[in-house]
């Protein structure tokens, strides 16, 4: 029997793989080829093939409220913030709203989106490998990450739910 993690051609009816230990019981066979299918996409595919949203984008002097506008008529959770320019200077999330915004501030027309949102945030490419978007994710606890152009300006965004239902497409194929 080839075993699923390492493809090592094993004796009939051995438990365990004489190569690298992964069980061969038919109840095990199936985690084993989720886990090294999961692996396999994530280190060799790219940010691309969450096949990424298009970025929503608004400038830093955006008022307030026209941005909370924004994102609750396009059902998204988060703006990118670009400076004149047109290059990504800050990114404006549910959770900025809900922690700097909500119970604070009066009169949302009164303030400017470069108030409130993240300057400088953590981007990508859409050539990178998923394995270095999620690593990216997860270290600066993310649940957006923007991808921009050679020039810096935001072109596309992923969020933890794309990685999410990319991954549950890959285990559906296997399962």
């Amino acid at each position: 029997m080839l075993c699923p993690s390492c493809g090592h051609d094993n004796l009939p009816g051995a438990d365990h793989c004489a190569e690298c230990q992964t069980s061969l019981m038919q109840e095990d066979v199936p985690v084993a080829l989720i886990r090294t299918r999961i692996e396999q996409s994530l280190s060799e595919d790219t940010v691309e093939s969450l096949r990424p949203a298009t970025a929503v984008s608004v400038a830093e002097d955006t008022p307030l409220d026209a941005a909370v506008r924004i994102m609750r008529e396009k059902r998204i959770g988060c703006l990118l913030v670009t400076d004149s320019g047109g290059k990504l200077s800050g990114i404006l999330t549910e959770r900025d709203l809900l922690n700097k915004v909500a119970g604070q501030v009066d009169d949302l027309a009164r303030h400017a989106v470069r108030e409130f949102m993240v300057p400088r945030p953590e981007t990508v490419r859409a050539d990178e490998l998923l394995a270095y978007a999620l690593q990216r994710m997860k270290v600066g606890d993310h649940r957006h990450l923007p991808l921009v152009d050679e020039e810096g300006r935001p072109t596309q965004i992923i969020s933890s739910r794309d990685i999410i239902n990319y991954l549950a497409s890959l285990v559906k194929g296997i399962v």
